[in-house]
């Protein structure tokens, strides 16, 4: 639901001058004003009746002009002594009486602000609120509250067709999400035999965030098309619109009828689906897949696990360049949300796709050793969700890791974290323990080390190919 607003622009643009749209806004169902600011009970009343009703904003610090003309006509403010203990009173307020906790964004505009009288020291507190998708929120007291004309109606808890009404809103988004989900590329009769890893993200996981604003395409190709990272770089040097947004393909020295490395974005509600194509090997028999990988340092040790454990002709999915690309989408993600002005988490769920019957290979050490004590796992289903489900409830949170001061940090711990339900669907090891007195590098330090084996064998791969 597209979000009301009495202003131009975001809640974390306004300045108090932009207050002055107010002389000409009402309360009614999407605005409200006081004075001063209640007590805890009353603000959750407020919040919770604009969630779930249509959203809205609240204005403490604002008077109206008067009761037969509801506009707002003075603006006294909140004393700068009291601003600090009313922001930690609503929050608790919403946090303590309201369940669920609906979202919310809060921010105090300071005076002196000559265009509207709002006074030096003296701030009004803005609150907005958007419509709730999670609904219905219940009141500490038991009650439903919505917004009707300039009121906050009860309703109370037994009203059959309020609860209806509420609880579908959740139900229609659910449904939503399953059809995302289920929603996988269109592949060719060739394709459909290989495998693919499809990466579904989103940031506004309950669509009441309006996370991302208007972007001209130009500013995502500026940001999908730089060469060069953090960890490396991966280009989408194809960017075009959509009628849902924008997609980016890598198109340079592959075949573009192909269906590549590709990263659809649908801008309005900044969700991200992106499909990486795996290599995968099919042997004749196993004595050709060292020659077939040449370039990793474990691909014999490999063969003789397959051949020991009665595997003659397996189809192998190489996952070593699997966490250097995760590194780079993660780069690109935190591109994007930062346009959008998201620094919050994201989430994340991954689909495995075309890949029964088929065996991971990892060039880790430690994951062979794994492999040898408790066999090599194989796909038995074509396709795998993981987190398995389809609701917004079942993604994997990617937290920002905003405690961490260095960028670098940052990626390589969200790419840990895309990783790990890839990594549970294949049935390799999402963590690696070491005992005591054990050396050895750290897991993403061995992936990362893994991906640049990759690249080498890559690279023989495509001389052999020459040659031919």
């Amino acid at each position: 639901m597209t979000a009301y607003s009495p202003f131009d622009r975001d809640l974390k643009d306004l300045e108090a001058r932009h207050l002055e749209a107010l002389r000409q806004t009402a309360e009614g169902w999407y605005i409200e004003y006081k004075r001063e600011v209640p007590n805890a009970a009353s603000i959750a009343k407020s919040i919770s009746a604009f969630a779930n009703t249509y959203g809205g904003w609240v204005f403490y610090g604002v008077e109206e002009k008067s009761g037969e003309d509801e506009v707002a006509g003075a603006f006294p403010g909140v004393p700068r002594s009291d601003v600090d203990a009313s922001l930690q009173r609503i929050r608790q307020a919403i946090a303590g009486h309201l369940n669920p906790s609906p979202h919310f964004d809060v921010k105090a505009l300071w005076g002196p602000c000559d265009d509207i009288g709002l006074l030096a020291d003296r701030a009004v507190i803005c609150i907005q609120v958007p419509w709730g998708p999670n609904a219905p929120h219940v009141h500490k007291s038991g009650q439903i509250y919505r917004r009707v004309a300039a009121g906050s109606e009860p309703k109370p808890e037994n009203d059959r067709f309020v609860l209806d009404q509420l609880f579908r809103r959740a139900d229609d988004l659910r449904e939503q999400y399953r059809d995302w989900v289920n929603d996988d590329p269109e592949l060719s009769t060739g394709e459909k035999e290989r495998p693919y890893i499809r990466l579904m993200l989103t940031a506004d996981l309950w669509r009441d965030r309006g996370a991302w604003s208007y972007v001209e395409v130009n500013e995502v190709r500026e940001i999908m098309q730089q060469t060069q990272g953090i960890f490396g770089g991966i280009s989408f040097d194809t960017v075009y619109t959509t009628n849902v947004g924008f997609v980016g393909r890598q198109v340079r020295n592959n075949n573009p009828f192909d269906f590549g490395l590709t990263w659809s974005l649908r801008g309005a509600t900044s969700i991200s689906d992106i499909v990486i194509p795996l290599h995968f090997y099919t042997p004749d028999q196993v004595s050709a897949l060292p020659d077939a990988m040449d370039g990793y340092e474990h691909i014999d040790r490999f063969a003789g696990l397959l051949q020991r454990s009665g595997h003659a002709s397996p189809r192998v999915v190489d996952l070593n360049h699997l966490f250097l690309v995760l590194l780079c989408i993660v780069e690109i993600q935190r591109r994007l949300l930062t346009r959008a002005g998201w620094t919050q988490s994201y989430f994340a769920k991954a689909r495995l796709l075309n890949v029964w019957r088929t065996i991971p290979f990892l060039d880790v050490a430690p994951v062979l050793d794994l492999f040898e004590q408790h066999g090599i796992p194989m796909g038995l289903a074509n396709t795998v969700t993981s987190p398995s489900g389809s609701t917004p409830e079942s993604f994997a949170e990617i937290d920002p890791f905003a405690q961490h001061e260095l960028e670098p940090t940052k990626v390589l711990l969200q790419a840990v974290l895309l990783f790990l339900p890839i990594a549970r669907a294949y049935g390799i090891p999402q963590w690696i323990e070491y005992g005591p007195g054990e050396t050895a590098a750290m897991y993403y330090e061995q992936l990362i080390q893994a991906g640049n084996r990759a690249t080498e064998a890559q690279r023989r791969r495509l001389e052999r190919a020459r040659r031919i």
